[in-house]
């Protein structure tokens, strides 16, 4: 089973923007160390904890810093920008690291209307799906000449890369996954995203695969909320602002993961514990030992026909999240 990350950047509160970055960085080196396949930064804007805000930039940096994972945009929210302008940047990004540039593809816009708005003010006249810039990007991904006449007549620099860029199509409804077929794409899934989605749909999508030159046959990833500790006491511990953060989540709020001293004392009331509760039954959201989490995946794993499973891991100090993350690939060692 590969294993990637997808990190929505998310500070812890009372921490400084260098120190996430130190952490960022001692993270992305220890998987890519550890044998990762991927490692994903999620585009987001207005949001001061979220610090993904230019994932092209910190997959750039990561790409130099690192020698096997793959590293890239999870996703690069596209209504925001220009179809060339997105291939140009990949594509740059393909002549630094062949072989390891992923642009994951995402239609939401990560962040409010006015944020919308202030990073495109014309992004109301697109199309509410997306669906055409998406095989705009894709056409310059493979120097196709695009059919939209805006884009027919220019070309994305560089062409002819040796080894192209890995798109994959984004989704956290399934809405997405009948294009995600018909481009010959692989679909990644943020099950954390708290949208329940049934297997038939992902059925569909394996069905209906179009071989690209992007995927010669289906390939599903999801991504989950995970905390894995063997250790009770811990488990316990760090798992009450790793659920507060969920409940939070519900609520819009992204101001940060609360240090656990502050939480000794704090106590779910009943509509909060009915939100986890429904959190675990419906798998957005893992913790327990080992055993526990591998039992689950197992499941999944089956369940979806998964070939990747992602983490993100909002938990309190790296060395914890650290654990997880080596915890997560023991499961499959």
């Amino acid at each position: 089973m590969k294993l990637g990350v997808h990190d929505l950047m998310l500070k812890s509160r009372g921490m400084t923007n260098q120190e996430f970055f130190d952490d960022t960085r001692k993270l992305v080196h220890t998987l890519d160390e550890m044998g990762y396949e991927r490692y994903w930064f999620a585009e987001h804007h207005g949001y001061e904890s979220l610090l993904a805000v230019a994932p092209e930039i910190l997959a750039s940096y990561f790409l130099a810093e690192t020698k096997n994972i793959h590293v890239g945009a999870g996703g690069c929210m596209i209504m925001h920008y220009s179809p060339l302008k997105i291939a140009e940047v990949f594509k740059t990004m393909a002549e630094l690291a062949p072989g390891r540039v992923d642009i994951g593809i995402g239609r939401a816009p990560g962040t409010g209307v006015s944020e919308s708005r202030a990073l495109n003010h014309k992004f109301e006249d697109k199309s509410p799906e997306l669906f055409d810039e998406i095989e705009i990007i894709l056409d310059y991904l493979v120097d196709k000449k695009p059919t939209d006449p805006i884009y027919r007549h220019v070309k994305a620099i560089p062409n002819k890369n040796e080894q192209k860029v890995n798109p994959t199509m984004l989704g956290s409804t399934g809405k997405a996954v009948e294009k995600a077929a018909e481009f010959g794409l692989p679909y990644s899934h943020a099950k954390f995203f708290l949208f329940e989605t049934p297997a038939e749909v992902f059925d569909t999508y394996r069905s209906n695969f179009k071989a690209s030159e992007f995927a010669d046959k289906p390939y599903t990833s999801m991504s989950y909320k995970m905390l894995i500790s063997d250790d009770q006491d811990e488990l316990e511990y760090l798992g009450k602002s790793f659920e507060y953060f969920h409940i939070q989540q519900t609520k819009g709020d992204w101001s940060g993961i609360l240090d656990p001293e502050e939480l000794k004392d704090y106590r779910f009331s009943l509509n909060e514990q009915a939100v986890l509760k429904k959190a675990y039954e419906q798998r957005f959201l893992l913790k327990g030992s080992k055993q526990e989490i591998a039992d689950i995946l197992e499941d999944e794993i089956e369940t979806f026909y998964l070939d990747e499973i992602l983490c993100f891991a909002p938990i309190w100090g790296i060395d914890n999240r650290i654990a997880t993350y080596k915890a997560l690939k023991e499961i499959f060692e």
